[in-house]
């Protein structure tokens, strides 16, 4: 599927969707904190389990997070209606998803579907940075993520991009593929420290009291992945998503 063949799909997809959506989908981003403070505040007892919160940047509070759906069940045509919540963006609503990887990671939550690929595309509103993939996943229901890899042009610092999530319940895309958006921007950190001494969970500390949204859950998903059976870590990833309104899929896996 070209570009443009893409561009189409696109705008068959949104035939339906509500007004609610389209406003949430449309949010700007006004970024007030432009760095993260890596110069102090990172340092933790050798023997306490660093506690993962999420101050969200500037004046904005997070509401419940929609997906942007096409459906409203959220599944794919041929799927058994699931009465558990639909394709999420992992992610609070606020005016501000930030990160500062050069490569981010984006996680979603999918309900369980026969669906065995989804597409992924990453452009900003010029389309001067375009990529776009498609992503094995699994059949059961969980939150997935895809790093962005080496090879992909990286994000620039300062600028906005938008993402998007389609569930491929054929082949092709369809006017009726559930799929979902998110907003990112890359900032810088500031100069003079450095996170390499820190445990990917003081990490997800440091970021989430900053405001960085994308590495928060990245490096406590890093965490969670390497100690499966930690019941604080499980804690701390529910209290984290249920935090920023997603406390639908806080208990789900991480697949």
């Amino acid at each position: 599927m070209n570009r443009e063949n893409y561009r189409r799909s696109l705008q068959v997809l949104s035939v339906g969707l509500s007004l609610k959506l389209i406003l949430i989908a449309s949010l700007p981003i006004r970024v007030q904190a432009q760095s993260i403070d890596t110069t102090s505040g990172n340092s933790f007892p050798s023997n306490a389990i660093a506690s993962v919160t999420f101050d969200p940047p500037g004046n904005g509070k997070p509401r419940d997070t929609v997906g942007g759906a096409s459906r409203d069940s959220g599944i794919c045509p041929q799927d058994a209606v699931n009465p558990g919540p639909a394709v999420t963006p992992v992610m609070p609503i606020n005016e501000q998803a930030l990160t500062v990887a050069e490569h981010p990671t984006f996680f979603v939550y999918i309900p369980q579907t026969s669906a065995q690929k989804a597409m992924f595309v990453l452009r900003d509103d010029n389309e001067d940075y375009y990529y776009k993939t498609t992503l094995p996943i699994p059949t059961k229901a969980g939150v997935v993520s895809f790093k962005l890899p080496a090879d992909a042009p990286a994000l620039k610092s300062g600028k906005k991009y938008k993402w998007s999530f389609v569930l491929m319940c054929t082949a092709e895309i369809r006017p009726d593929s559930p799929w979902v958006e998110g907003e990112i921007q890359r900032i810088e950190p500031k100069s003079g420290g450095t996170l390499d001494n820190l445990s990917s969970l003081e990490r997800a500390a440091l970021y989430g009291k900053n405001g960085i949204w994308y590495d928060t859950l990245a490096s406590l998903a890093e965490e969670r992945r390497s100690q499966p059976d930690n019941l604080t870590l499980a804690a701390n990833w529910e209290n984290l998503l249920k935090s920023v309104g997603l406390g639908a899929i806080a208990s789900q896996p991480l697949l």
